[in-house]
């Protein structure tokens, strides 16, 4: 009867984990179920005892810091939104004139609208910065190293 104990607190704490994706109780839950599969084996409570706490500290002191580094995300290629822009270079191919409105930079693959951060008029083939993303538009400056 005692893995049926393990069992339902395993699924317990894996269920928590579900909803709190801190992955601290999701290896607690796995050592709750190794010490399950223990208890249905026939071994006694303190091996059971022994083999889930190994287990979940095992869990919690090497895949826990694994996973963790795998969910930040330092790679920019992967972010979304417009804060992904942020610092990146850009080539101008309309002319960028505050006083008009008028302008379009080129990030990556993608075309956008383009207003300069000093309100000064920027020619086509210049290589910009992007500083931010306003609205619809992204505010360049010209680029130090062209």
């Amino acid at each position: 009867m005692d893995w049926l104990i393990w069992i339902i607190i395993a699924a317990a704490l894996i269920l928590a984990e579900i909803f709190s994706v801190s992955f601290f109780a999701g290896p607690i839950g796995l050592g709750c179920l190794i010490a399950a599969v223990m208890a249905k084996a026939g071994f006694s409570t303190s091996w059971q005892l022994v083999s889930f706490g190994t287990s979940a500290l095992l869990l919690l002191l090497i895949v826990r810091p694994l996973w963790k580094k795998l969910m930040v995300n330092p790679n920019k290629e992967l972010e979304s939104g417009v804060e992904r822009y942020e610092g990146q270079p850009g080539t101008i191919t309309e002319t960028i004139d505050s006083s008009s409105g008028q302008g379009r930079v080129k990030i990556g693959g993608e075309s956008w609208r383009a207003i300069s951060d000093k309100n000064i008029v920027i020619e086509v083939g210049s290589r910009v910065t992007v500083l931010r993303v306003e609205g619809s538009k992204a505010v360049v400056s010209i680029s130090e190293n062209p």
